[in-house]
């Protein structure tokens, strides 16, 4: 880009793709906080869309255009910071990375340029409708973790100050004591040898899963809003003066001088005409600007409640003997 061209000059200029497909309105140029040179501009898309970065470093400004060497779709796609405020090291090297640029090293930020006295922001003569949301950046995404095993829960007796207490069923009923022992046959005698020379089998164990939430979000078309302008009559009523000539009848005395000179005269009649004039009121229309109406577009945001149900496993243990610790897997 030229290093003569004031980046301030560019704010309301169009800016075209290297097709020379018009992109929007040049809206703001951000500078380097540490050299003061142009880095970015913000350009709009559209009356209803939003402002893309673009990068100056490879763009040029001539004919009263800035062309930009990437495609329209590129750049309308590029990350939305919004405008109005710093960039960030992390957002800039964001903006390098979607462009294929090479970022600078050392700490650089851009700051938008102020804006040039009398030059509007660029949003007029930008009649590009059709902006697709953009896009979200690529970016790693830590794939879900199958839960772990519980560990099964360890037998406890049950102990009171004074050593194990005797278990007890019902209302503190004593449990029954077992029958004493019986004198085994011969051959549970030689089934008893044989297993206590065998090992135990090794423990089984199953992996519990359950469900769990992710909520993210997602833009969707809402809908459109249009800003028309149209033309109403009323009537209007003005309070004007107006001056006309009227005729008075003033009668004056004749002087002893004038009556010699005019009894000389015969009577005849004579008629004298004046002419009378008056104001009529000349309506003339013009045009007036009162004021500008803009459609911004702003966003707000609700907190919403998402109900679902979850799946989880657990477990059960059916042991024909009885014998089983009771297992407990409500965690």
């Amino acid at each position: 880009m030229q290093t003569d061209i004031d980046p301030r000059d560019l704010i309301g200029h169009k800016a075209v793709d290297r097709n020379g497909d018009k992109i929007g309105t040049v809206d703001e140029v951000y500078l380097d906080d540490a050299t003061g040179e142009p880095e970015w501009a913000a350009v709009r898309t559209g009356i209803f869309g939003r402002d893309a970065f673009v990068p100056l470093t490879t763009s040029e400004f001539s004919g009263q255009e800035l062309r930009v060497p990437y495609d329209k779709s590129l750049i309308k796609e590029s990350p939305d910071f919004g405008v109005g405020q710093h960039l960030s090291p992390a957002q800039e090297l964001q903006l390098y990375r979607y462009y294929g640029l090479d970022a600078p090293t050392g700490d650089r930020t851009a700051a938008p340029a102020p804006p040039a006295q009398g030059t509007a922001r660029g949003r007029a003569d930008d009649m590009d409708f059709g902006v697709t949301a953009p896009a979200a950046p690529a970016t790693g995404r830590p794939m879900a973790t199958a839960p772990t095993a519980p560990t099964a829960p360890t037998a406890r007796s049950a102990v009171g100050r004074e050593g194990p207490v005797e278990p007890t069923i019902g209302l503190d009923k004593p449990v029954e004591p077992a029958p004493g022992p019986v004198e085994p046959t011969p051959e549970q005698a030689r089934t008893a040898g044989s297993a206590a020379t065998t090992h135990p089998p090794r423990p089984i164990e199953l992996t519990l899963r359950e469900e769990r939430l992710e909520i993210t979000n997602e833009w969707h078309v809402l809908g459109t809003a249009r800003m028309r302008k149209y033309v109403v009559t009323e009537p209007v009523e003005r309070r004007v003066q107006v001056t006309r000539e009227r005729v008075r009848v003033e009668r004056v005395p004749v002087s002893s001088a004038e009556q010699s000179a005019l009894s000389a005269q015969d009577i005849a009649e004579a008629v004298e005409e004046v002419t009378l004039r008056e104001e009529r009121p000349v309506v003339r229309k013009y045009l007036a600007p009162m004021e500008r109406v803009r459609l911004v577009v702003e966003r707000v945001t609700e907190e919403q409640v998402i109900k679902d149900e979850l799946r989880r496993e657990r477990v059960e243990i059916h042991d024909s003997t009885g014998s089983a610790a009771p297992v407990d897997t409500h965690h």
